[in-house]
């Protein structure tokens, strides 16, 4: 039960960066959005476009969009 919520939360959380409570805020809210448009120009890729999403920032930046680099 709510395993499909799960993920994607684990998905929002990596994007905006460990540790950064505003960056999983604008990364959740991003997301919504993206998806969204998603469903509505291409119903079959919406559940993907997320994980897509995330490979390409976590190629790009490891740390996430807000995560702090060491």
């Amino acid at each position: 039960m709510g395993s499909n919520l799960i993920i994607v939360v684990f998905a929002v959380v990596v994007i905006g960066g460990m540790g950064s409570i505003m960056g999983s805020i604008l990364t959740g809210l991003g997301l919504g959005v993206i998806e969204g448009f998603t469903k509505v120009f291409w119903p079959e890729a919406s559940n993907t476009v997320v994980f897509i999403i995330m490979v390409i920032v976590l190629l790009l930046r490891p740390a996430g969009l807000f995560g702090k680099e060491k």
